[in-house]
């Protein structure tokens, strides 16, 4: 079940209103910029403020106030599923650690989007792709097959510039690895 533009802007003030602040880096990127009215998925949170993994009381104070229920993503860092309205978000909380890294240049080109009347900071659709091709999980290579479609139907832009300067922020291997997982997908940069 999805959730409303306005649901994520009200979680969003919620959240910086609690402690936390960040950058989006899912693919809430790349459904709003698609202009999705409902949109699916957890909110991907990368936090410029906290690191979720050290201030654990900053995260549970919030999901108190906010009456969210605390667990865990698949990464081990924490999950909040925060009753808004009607409706349920679920926010996951990044940082760099272990083997989950996004380069501190995608996070500071960050894009500032109005949602709802809301400013909200997300990384570019053309860094989403980068990371997903870097993370390479079957679930990412199967978003980068569907992103390829909605390229080449004219439906999402991208500018292949921006992808081949990104791969500059990782070392030789990751960046070959990149490549390949955005040709296989049939992503030209």
């Amino acid at each position: 079940m999805g959730y409303s533009r306005k649901s994520l802007a009200k979680a969003i003030v919620q959240l910086r209103e609690n402690g936390i602040d960040g950058v989006v880096i899912g693919s809430t990127v790349y459904m709003v910029r698609l202009g999705f009215h409902e949109l699916e998925d957890d909110v991907d949170l990368f936090t410029t403020n906290i690191m979720p993994s050290f201030d654990e009381d900053v995260v549970l104070n919030a999901a108190e106030a906010l009456g969210c229920f605390l667990g865990q993503n698949e990464w081990g860092g924490p999950q909040l599923k925060c009753p808004i309205d009607e409706e349920e978000i679920t926010v996951e909380l990044h940082e760099n650690i272990y083997d989950f890294y996004v380069p501190q240049e995608i996070l500071d080109d960050a894009e500032t989007l109005s949602i709802a009347g809301v400013d909200v900071r997300m990384i570019r659709v053309e860094d989403y792709l980068i990371l997903k091709a870097k993370a390479g999980r079957d679930q990412d290579l199967e978003d980068l097959r569907y992103l390829s479609d909605l390229i080449k139907n004219g439906k999402l832009k991208i500018r292949r510039e921006l992808l081949r300067q990104r791969l500059s922020l990782f070392d030789e291997y990751e960046s070959k690895l990149i490549i390949k997982r955005l040709r296989d997908s049939e992503i030209l940069i």
